[in-house]
């Protein structure tokens, strides 16, 4: 479980840069950050398999858990990360670019969701014609956020409307570059608590709608990638 003893290391670590001090406290890294992680995604596989037995729940750095190393090359004498996270998407080797269900957090932060970082132009069109459409699939993704105040829809918006004469509720999602379902956590009270995977769960589940509409968009524009 994550207690504040997860924060506190990875402050200290961020602050300390030094990797004879990583050394000596890996078992503290292991106890209070890794295992807890490794903890999480078992919790969460058999609802992220229900939501879709193609998504990878593999316990393992670089598959689900991210790394604490920073790339050196964009690290700036930096050596560690203070800001951790979970991904569960398909095997990104054979499904570049597909959504995911994520949780991030840091000594600053604590957020889960579910979205697409980066989609390309092509899945964008396609999300935004189920959107214009009314698609089921659309409907139920915009049923899901309206129906919780916990969730904010995220994605950098363009500064001007591409979609005048949508209805407000539409252009929250025509409006915007990439969609992301996302739920804040303003302290890290509920990441401490024994009921945190459970709860994490349960939103996962209730945001696969979102999953779903974006899966369907990015293999509309892959059929369309073919056909052209």
């Amino acid at each position: 479980m994550f207690s504040p003893e997860t924060l506190d290391f990875l402050a200290t670590n961020r602050f300390m840069n030094s990797r004879e001090w990583y050394a000596e406290h890996k078992p503290d890294f292991k106890q209070y950050v890794l295992q807890p992680m490794i903890d999480l995604v078992e919790a969460l596989t058999p609802t992220l398999e229900s939501i879709d037995d193609r998504i990878v729940t593999e316990p393992k750095v670089d598959k689900t858990i991210s790394r604490i190393y920073r790339d050196m090359r964009r690290a700036h004498g930096a050596f560690y990360r203070e800001v951790m996270w979970l991904t569960f998407k398909r095997d990104k080797r054979m499904f570049p670019g597909y959504p995911e269900f994520f949780f991030v957090f840091s000594p600053n932060e604590c957020f889960y969701g579910c979205g697409q970082y980066a989609p390309s132009g092509e899945t964008m069109t396609c999300v935004r014609q189920m959107i214009v459409r009314s698609d089921p699939l659309f409907r139920k993704a915009d049923k899901v956020y309206r129906s919780e105040d916990a969730y904010t829809l995220y994605g950098e918006p363009y500064k001007r409307s591409r979609f005048p004469g949508e209805s407000a509720e539409k252009r929250e999602w025509l409006d915007r570059r990439a969609i992301c379902l996302v739920r804040e956590f303003s302290s890290f009270g509920p990441m401490f608590s024994p009921s945190f995977a459970q709860e994490m769960a349960q939103d996962f589940q209730r945001m696969s709608p979102v999953y779903h509409m974006l899966i369907a968009a990015e293999q509309a524009a892959n059929e369309l990638r073919v056909d052209g």
